[in-house]
């Protein structure tokens, strides 16, 4: 098997079970475990895996996202951190659009509003946890689900959301960077970010700090766009520094 092909089988093995194994990989290919730790730095540098110990985790490119059991399993304490520290800024609005994706969901898992507020979204989970806590009416929007993601996103979901004044958003991103701004793999997905984003008054953004300067296929969003980015404290300082000089006003947790 050629290098590319070595590569290309790696990609896929990862984006189908979520990690690879070094030793598992070499027994497969019939290569050595150095040859797999040599394409698996290549893959890094291209920013297609990322190394772990022992292995390697995809990572979500322009056109490729996790679905959301593989999200509720990777960096989940720093989501987790991500979604307590967002708590500071979802304070007395009294309506808000909740984003689907599982670190928006861990953010509507430890929200516990003294207030009642209506609460929009489109995250099938994420609706189910909102309805079930005191103070909180949930308007779901409707349309088709996307299974990748158990949320909806298409003319239907746009539609109700230009009826729509909410005080604040809260969302997600795949990637951002200073030039393309926040963008993710899904042009549906855009679109209704964006409606959700315009129907509302400010916006918070949630997002791990390896989605900082990388690009996905289609932008929702500048990231002046926002009233704050909750990241975790992972992200570097020079990172930290460009996005803050760009205007972008960021809390680390």
């Amino acid at each position: 098997m050629f290098q590319v092909e070595r590569h290309a089988w790696l990609i896929e093995k990862a984006r189908d079970a979520g990690r690879l194994d070094v030793t598992a990989c070499s027994t497969e290919l019939g290569v050595t475990v150095e040859t797999i730790r040599r394409d698996l730095n290549d893959l890094e540098e291209k920013n297609l895996l990322r190394r772990v110990h022992g292995g390697a985790i995809p990572v979500e490119g322009s056109t490729f996202e996790f679905n959301l059991k593989t999200r509720q399993e990777q960096f989940v304490e720093e989501k987790r951190r991500i979604a307590y520290g967002a708590l500071e800024f979802i304070t007395d609005a009294e309506t808000l659009f909740w984003d689907e994706g599982y670190t928006p969901q861990l953010a509507a898992e430890v929200w516990q509003p003294t207030h009642k507020a209506t609460v929009v979204t489109n995250a099938l989970q994420t609706a189910s946890i909102l309805a079930a806590k005191k103070n909180v009416e949930v308007i779901f929007l409707g349309g088709r689900v996307r299974s990748i993601t158990m949320a909806t996103s298409d003319a239907w979901a746009i539609r109700q959301l230009s009826e729509l004044v909410i005080d604040q958003a809260v969302i997600g991103t795949n990637g951002i960077s200073l030039k393309n701004g926040c963008t993710t793999p899904s042009a549906t997905v855009s679109a209704t970010k964006t409606a959700a984003m315009k129907a509302s008054h400010s916006s918070i953004l949630l997002v791990l700090s390896n989605r900082f300067g990388s690009d996905s296929f289609v932008k929702f969003a500048d990231v002046s766009d926002f009233t704050v980015a909750i990241t975790d404290n992972d992200l570097q300082e020079n990172t930290f520094n460009t996005f803050t000089n760009a205007g972008l006003k960021i809390k680390r947790v």
